[in-house]
């Protein structure tokens, strides 16, 4: 028995940052859809905000594809900037062993979040000449300026330059003017670099207009015009990366190639918003992916991640808490290592170890839930009895994949579509604890019909697709480690309790469970044997 999934893949409607409004996605090429999407200046280890603006354009990837479209993704990595050049002279390398090395490290972040490979992953510096082509475009078009080696574009000369930040070019000239650091050599002081010349030290490349290296904005019109040509149908990134970095994509891009080239659709996700207020800086208030997967299952982070609409702001809210009363301490509290409601003092260094992160508890909490869900279901198939006749499941289980699409169809609303799993969720656990008053055959269909659904689910979303059981150890495990739990304390009761009720002697046995309860731990039996997981 499998799911039907009968939904229109014409029906899909994306937000598009450049319109204001929610369009019906139509791509240049029916059924192909070519997308790309701004990856991570390669200068550092990832934190959420990177991850979430990975997960995005990879969920709008896998959509698109279970939708039966043929996609083509293309998400570069920088590897030559700035912030890579001022970061490897503080570190004392070349700057391209500082990019690959970041650039692995980016790779194995994402790699544990479950996001696919892009087709493409261009980098800048295997793009160079394809760049210098673009920069000697717009100087024959008379839309860039060579000052000392250095290039700029005439934004001026861009009569659409704003449409997508929606900002008048006279209003930024005004603000712009009103800056001390105004370089004196541009035109005006909105004119932004293509290509820089070269400085003692920086990583360099011959070009017209001497020895210099790319600026940031050219990079990604270079490298989607190589990949995708000059016209494809989404790019993707931040919010933040609006302005200027993708208006200025669009200035140098249509500047080189026409008014109605470039980017179709354009699509941004919203802001992490961190609770650094709430945070010490003596304790640091900055979290990279690695560090919270080091406490949390990755498939957790990428949970929470979709919890929220990709658009809206995303509150990443986090505790410091009392080692002694579990109090929350405030940031004065922190700052001085004494908890306000018992008076505990206290080392930085301890108050590192009682930061708590409720928004992920919560998120792995309800990740546990389904997972538990699909495992007592998967054991549940393993040893029940198929139905030897045909029959037709109705009801939550059976509405919720068309419901869950359909959401996702509405500008990626993964929210909405969790939020679907809901009642089929409460309907499948209903069934497993009793099949009283409920036809058998009816029962094992609609178990299996969830099962079935569930994994298109997970092919969507990346979620919910590896083997329950061992993933509630691993979760199991990870939240003892937060907590402090013994594990082998409890291992050793569990062991004694098995060892009672092998002997049937079942006063213990039930003191040992009321011993454990005592440790925040149940005990589940089942005919394999018993296991202990969180209360």
């Amino acid at each position: 028995m499998s799911a039907n999934n009968a939904y229109n893949a014409n029906n899909i409607r994306l937000h598009n940052t450049l319109t204001g409004n929610k369009e019906k996605l139509e791509t240049l090429e029916p059924g192909k859809c070519g997308i790309y999407c701004c990856g991570p200046t390669v200068y550092d280890y990832t934190h959420l905000g990177n991850a979430r603006a990975a997960v995005v354009p990879d969920l709008l990837v896998r959509f698109l594809r279970h939708q039966g479209y043929e996609v083509k993704y293309v998400r570069n990595v920088t590897d030559i900037d700035d912030k890579i050049i001022a970061r490897s002279a503080e570190q004392g390398v070349e700057p391209a062993e500082l990019a690959v090395r970041f650039t692995d490290a980016y790779h194995q972040d994402m790699s544990s979040l479950n996001t696919l490979d892009p087709d493409v992953e261009p980098r800048v510096s295997d793009t160079i000449d394809e760049i210098i082509d673009l920069v000697a475009t717009l100087m024959d078009k008379g839309l860039a300026y060579d000052v000392d080696g250095d290039v700029y574009f005439r934004v001026t000369k861009f009569k659409g330059y704003g449409k997508l930040s929606k900002r008048s070019v006279d209003e930024m000239l005004e603000a712009a003017g009103s800056r001390i650091d105004v370089d004196e050599r541009k035109e005006t002081p909105l004119d932004f670099a293509l290509w820089k010349a070269a400085k003692p030290g920086e990583p360099s490349w011959t070009s017209p207009w001497g020895e210099g290296r790319p600026g940031w904005h050219i990079e990604c019109s270079a490298m989607s015009a190589k990949h995708l040509g000059d016209n494809f149908d989404i790019h993707g990134g931040g919010r933040d990366l609006i302005f200027p970095h993708h208006e200025n994509e669009i200035a140098q891009s249509q500047g080189a190639h026409g008014e109605d080239t470039y980017a179709r659709t354009w699509v941004h996700n919203g802001f992490i918003n961190f609770a650094g207020e709430k945070m010490s800086k003596s304790l640091g208030n900055f979290f990279t992916t690695r560090e919270l997967t080091a406490i949390f299952p990755p498939e957790t982070l990428r949970y929470y991640l979709m919890t929220v609409h990709y658009r809206s702001g995303l509150n990443f809210d986090l505790e410091v808490t009392c080692p002694a009363c579990h109090a929350v301490m405030d940031k004065e509290q922190q700052e001085s290592a004494v908890c306000g409601s018992c008076g505990h003092e206290t080392t930085a260094e301890i108050l590192k170890k009682q930061v708590r992160f409720p928004s992920l508890e919560d998120a792995d909490d309800r990740l546990a839930y389904i997972y538990s869900t699909l495992a007592a279901a998967g054991r549940f198939l393993e040893t029940a009895k198929a139905s030897a006749s045909e029959v037709i499941v109705e009801g939550p289980v059976a509405e919720m994949l068309p419901a869950f699409v359909a959401h996702m169809a509405n500008d990626l609303n993964s929210s909405g579509a969790l939020g679907v799993l809901s009642k089929p969720l409460s309907e499948i656990n209903t069934l497993l604890a009793s099949g009283k008053g409920v036809n058998k055959d009816l029962r094992y269909a609609t178990i299996a019909y969830f099962v079935t659904s569930m994994k298109e689910v997970a092919e969507i979303l990346g979620c919910f697709g590896k083997d329950a059981s061992e993933w509630l150890v691993q979760r199991r495990d990870m939240k003892a480690g937060r907590v402090g739990l013994d594990v082998t304390r409890v291992d050793e009761l569990l062991v004694q309790r098995i060892s009672a009720r092998q002997e049937k002697d079942w006063t213990a046995a039930d003191r040992i469970r009321d011993e454990l309860a005592e440790l925040g731990v149940t005990v589940q039996d089942d005919p394999t044997g018993s296991v202990w997981a969180f209360l």
